[in-house]
C-alpha cells in the first residue's frame, strides 16, 4: 500500500479507485501490517480476493456492489457505508461489526459471522446461505424479503429475542 498526502500515521487509506482487484495471500501479511482504514472512500466495484481484512475498518465509503471472496475480515468494522448488492463469499468474518450499513440485495454465501453485531442496518432483499450466525446480534435492523438457508443461530438474537424462540413460535403456529 503506497502513502499518499491523505493518510495519517495512525491509519492507511485505500486509494480512491473502481473496479480495483486487490489479491495478496493472508500468509503473506506481515504481523506488523496496521489493518485498512477507509474513511469516505469510494471504492463501488472494488474486487478482494484471498487478502487479510482483519480489523479493517470501512467508514461513510461507498462500497456499492464491491465483491469479498475467500478471505478473513474477523473483527472488521463497516459503519455508515453504501453497500448495495455487495457480495460476501467464504469469508471469515467473526466479531464483524455493522452500523448503519445499506446492505439491499446483499448477498452473504459460506460466511462465518460468529459474535457480530448488526445494528441500524438495512437488509431488505439480502440473501445469506450456509452461514453461522451463532451469537450474532441483529439490532432494529430492515429484513423485508432477506432470506436465510441453511444457517446457524444458535444464540442469536434479532431486536433481543432469541432466534431459536421465534423459529420455535412460527413452528407452533404452522402447525397449529
Amino acid at each position: 500500500m503506497t502513502d499518499n498526502e491523505n493518510t495519517r500515521p495512525e491509519e492507511e487509506i485505500l486509494p480512491e479507485t473502481t473496479e480495483e482487484t486487490a489479491s495478496a495471500p493472508a500468509a503473506e501479511a506481515s504481523s506488523e501490517e496496521k489493518p485498512i482504514h477507509a474513511v469516505q472512500q469510494n471504492l463501488r466495484g472494488a474486487v478482494f480476493d484471498e487478502v487479510d481484512l482483519d480489523c479493517a475498518v470501512f467508514h461513510n465509503s461507498n462500497l456499492y456492489c464491491i465483491a469479498i471472496s475467500s478471505s478473513n475480515v474477523n473483527e472488521c468494522r463497516i459503519e455508515e457505508c453504501a453497500m448495495e448488492n455487495a457480495q460476501f463469499r467464504n469469508l471469515g468474518m467473526k466479531h464483524a461489526s455493522y452500523q448503519a450499513a445499506d446492505l439491499k440485495e446483499a448477498v452473504f454465501t459460506d460466511v462465518n459471522l460468529y459474535g457480530s453485531t448488526i445494528k441500524h442496518s438495512g437488509m431488505q432483499n439480502a440473501r445469506f446461505s450456509n452461514m453461522n450466525l451463532s451469537g450474532s446480534e441483529f439490532q432494529n435492523c430492515s429484513l423485508e424479503g432477506a432470506h436465510f438457508n441453511n444457517c446457524d443461530w444458535e444464540d442469536a438474537t434479532i431486536d433481543g429475542i432469541p432466534v431459536r424462540d421465534m423459529i420455535s413460535a412460527y413452528m407452533e403456529v404452522q402447525n397449529s
